[in-house]
């Protein structure tokens, strides 16, 4: 994206370049008017299709999002890995087992993409920090890789686990309802409470910055500006595995 937003602009100031050039210094020899729109036309031309229109240096890279596998493997180390991608190994291997086979992760270039479990673990690492310690500079620097990796690597999970969202977020059935229901009075002998068969919690999300638009009402308890998280779950785990 940034490439492109310098590429429009080079094309912009070269266009004024050209209409501030004819309107003070005219050209009133055809052959010179002539080759001067060639050169114009053969400028404009290199910068549409040439790939980088600034020089590239080599960046050293020597990440250490790698250190996360070797808390994997150790459980008295599992409180390591979810300080670095906030879920453990276990929850990590099942996310990572619903969203590999989705088609963002297939491509028909030369050149293959990098792991689906490298590209999850810099998107839940990028996730899990704000303010600076989210920005894509430093994180690459962690995970050893480009910043452009880091936002594609994130945008394909994102879209991966969008994907499951009906699979996993939907209104209980009337079966499934009675069900809840069922276990609610049974666990509590008090049949009046049968119908308060879900259970709210909520969550602020932490802001980086006060938003501009009302922001005085972002400002919670914890002394921070954040939005409200509330998450509906069942107290009896039969939905989705009732099916």
């Amino acid at each position: 994206m940034a490439r492109l937003s310098f590429r429009r602009k080079a094309i912009r100031f070269y266009l004024l370049h050209m209409l501030l050039r004819h309107m003070f210094i005219p050209s009133r020899d055809f052959d010179v008017f002539c080759r001067q729109n060639q050169l114009d036309y053969n400028m404009l031309h290199y910068i549409i299709t040439t790939r980088y229109l600034r020089g590239r240096e080599k960046i050293p890279k020597a990440g250490n999002l790698h250190l996360a596998w070797s808390y994997a493997e150790d459980k008295h180390k599992h409180a390591r890995f979810v300080t670095m991608l906030r879920l453990t190994p276990a929850s990590f291997q099942k996310l990572l087992h619903c969203i590999e086979g989705h088609p963002i992760f297939q491509t028909n270039s030369h050149r293959p993409q990098a792991a689906v479990e490298i590209q999850l673990s810099v998107a839940l690492y990028r996730m899990g920090r704000y303010g600076n310690g989210a920005s894509v500079e430093d994180i690459a620097r962690i995970a050893g890789i480009s910043e452009g990796s880091v936002e594609k690597y994130t945008e394909r999970c994102q879209i991966a686990i969008m994907s499951l969202h009906d699979q996993y977020v939907r209104a209980l059935t009337v079966e499934e309802k009675e069900v809840e229901k069922r276990w609610i009075e049974r666990e509590s002998r008090c049949p009046g409470w049968r119908d308060g068969y879900l259970m709210y919690d909520g969550t602020p999300v932490d802001l980086f910055q006060r938003p501009g638009l009302n922001g005085d009402a972002y400002y919670h308890r914890k002394c921070r500006y954040g939005i409200n998280l509330q998450v509906c779950y069942l107290f009896f785990p039969s939905f989705p595995s009732s099916k």
